[in-house]
């Protein structure tokens, strides 16, 4: 279970956050350090066409003997060639590290997603489904994007700036001091605004979460249908609005913290050429070509700081998607279920024995005070019979359903399946085909072969004649190929479940759980749909979760539950024999009968 909410990006330092995110590129150090070599020698040869300049001032064109053509001719050769040297390495140190930052981020995504995949039900049931969109979607494009062109470009011209500094005190210690006077004083407002908008950063990430939240739940086909039923079209639209006024508002108060450095840093740009002038005034030895120079130097030196301060700000927003990510990759998912050393030969389509041994099951985050949702359960059900599980809304018929199932580990006592205990799924030996199913957006055919990608086309319209849908999907202009629709959509609730149950017939699992998977239907067709689907799994487990009696004479065994506890098991004629039991009250209160 995770511990705490990985809403909170808050949890993880931004110092932790640095370290972690150097981390990251340990597998790929070789990589990064002929990067790092190749920027290296190209600002080394970047910074010598300053000193072409001087050159070409001081000796070619103002020498003693006047201009020297041939060695102009020489210089201009050497500045192409130095011109052609730095965009080779360019285009090289690009193909680099755009290949390091595709492995980088595709290892992030992949390791997210399947931390947030292993994750219990649970996780689901309290994060919402646009938060989980967001950091996957959303805050690893903002990472790969600064993987990408943000880190290199900080390393480019922190070497570039290196380089070029260098070079400025090798033509003169002056100027080079005049030239940084006033970069202590652009650090220190970098380093104030910089902790502000890594702030307005985070907040701004939750506010998009926020937003992707209400964009999918809001305009999703039961969202919508939800509030033109309940005419709540109005308040909806004033919700987004609201929430993207207070993004808007964030936005605009980090494009201010963002162009205050960018200020500090113009107005040091402005004014130091002027007191470098000063400088020159007041040094004795500068000449024409140094002072030229040095003032292409001064351009070479402030471009990269203008990019360091850029990047630097743009990287500080960063920071936040970093952190949300991490906040997920610190989550705990569920233990994946350890192989048994010495695996049992059982055969594909059985036996499938079920057995319930005190059992407590309380959902994570609930009341301690609340009752739990089971509690003290015992139950055996044989291999390969029909069972019905019925009992009063509340009375933990879906919550054993799920535990039968391995969605959920029993917080209390087993659960066993031919003697080995269910902490986890099983798909090869049970499905649960549950009320409300999910159909992703595909064609009826691709959510079928969901449960067997290599059902054949008659497996298909096998199943589909079981769960009485052939002749719905076949009247369709794609047959099988017709799209079924935004999470089944295109069509009714009673159809979407008979697909659903098709799939789960196509599994062929031993063990089949069905969580009021008909109640959808009219009594008639489920009914027949329960008998079909019975006499198909002749021989194989099959537990039936349901509020309605139509279907009764067609299971072995009835078990009822109250109170999240078992109240009667037994043959269905027996129970009806106890008249002041909890199944005969059923009967009498849904049927009338005496």
């Amino acid at each position: 279970m995770h511990d705490r909410s990985p809403s909170d990006p808050e949890s993880s330092s931004a110092p932790g956050t640095r370290r972690r995110i150097v981390r990251l590129f340990t597998p790929h150090r070789s990589a990064l350090c002929l990067v790092i070599l190749i920027i290296i020698v190209y600002s080394v040869l970047n910074a010598a066409v300053p000193l072409l300049t001087q050159t070409v001032f001081d000796r070619a064109l103002f020498g003693p003997d006047g201009p020297d053509l041939p060695l102009l001719a020489l210089l201009a050769g050497a500045a192409a060639a130095l011109a052609c040297g730095v965009g080779a390495l360019d285009l090289w140190q690009t193909w680099l590290t755009g290949r390091v930052a595709q492995r980088v981020v595709h290892a992030l995504r992949t390791e997210m997603f399947g931390r947030v995949q292993r994750m219990p039900l649970s996780f689901f049931a309290t994060e919402r489904s646009g938060e989980i969109q967001a950091r996957l979607a959303g805050d690893t494009v903002q990472i790969e994007r600064a993987v990408k062109d943000t880190l290199p470009e900080i390393l480019s011209s922190v070497v570039s700036f290196v380089v070029a500094t260098g070079t400025m005190f090798l033509l003169s210690p002056a100027l080079a001091g005049a030239a940084l006077v006033l970069a202590p004083l652009v650090l220190l407002v970098f380093s104030r605004s910089g902790r502000a908008l890594e702030r307005l950063s985070v907040a701004g990430q939750r506010s998009r979460a926020e937003l992707s939240s209400v964009i999918a739940e809001r305009l999703s086909p039961g969202g919508t249908t939800l509030a033109r039923v309940h005419g709540r079209r109005g308040e909806e639209a004033v919700r987004f609005a609201a929430e993207s006024e207070r993004l808007a508002r964030l936005e605009v108060r980090s494009g201010m913290v963002a162009q205050w450095v960018l200020s500090a840093g113009h107005v040091f740009f402005t004014l130091t050429p002027y007191l470098v002038f000063v400088a020159a005034g007041l040094t004795d030895g500068i000449t024409p070509g140094t002072l030229a120079a040095f003032t292409v130097l001064q351009a070479r030196t402030y471009q990269p700081l203008g990019r360091i301060l850029q990047i630097s700000t743009d990287f500080r927003s960063v920071l936040g998607a970093f952190q949300r990510v991490f906040g997920y990759l610190d989550l705990r998912p569920e233990p994946e279920p350890e192989p048994e050393r010495e695996p049992r030969r059982i055969p594909a389509h059985g036996p499938g024995a079920l057995t319930v041994r005190e059992v407590g099951f309380r959902y994570p985050g609930a009341d301690e005070e609340v009752r739990p949702a089971l509690s003290g359960v015992n139950l055996d059900i044989p291999a390969g019979s029909a069972t019905l599980l019925v009992g009063p809304s509340g009375s933990g018929k879906t919550t054993l359903g799920h535990l039968l199932a391995g969605l959920h580990p029993p917080t209390e006592g087993r659960v066993l399946l031919d003697g080995t205990e269910i902490r986890a799924p099983l798909p090869d030996r049970i499905c649960i085909a549950v009320q409300d199913p999910f159909l992703f957006q595909g064609s009826v055919a691709e959510n079928l072969r969901y449960a067997a990608p290599d059902a054949t086309a008659d497996d298909l319209v096998r199943v589909c004649r079981i769960t009485r849908i052939h002749d719905r999907i076949a009247a369709l202009p794609g047959g099988y190929d017709s799209p079924v629709g935004e999470r089944g959509a295109l069509f009714s609730g009673g159809e979407r479940q008979r697909i659903a149950l098709a799939r789960a017939l196509l599994a062929d699992t031993p063990v089949l759980v069905l969580d009021e998977a008909t109640s959808a239907l009219d009594p008639i067709t489920e009914s027949e749909v329960v008998e079909a689907v019975l006499a198909e799994r002749r021989g194989r487990t099959t537990v039936m979760i349901t509020h309605r009696f139509g279907v009764l004479e067609s299971f072995d065994t009835v078990v009822a539950m109250e109170g999240g506890r078992v109240a009667q098991q037994g043959a269905r004629l027996d129970l009806l024999d106890d008249r002041h039991g909890l199944y005969a009250r059923m009967i009498r209160a849904q049927t009338g009968a005496g």
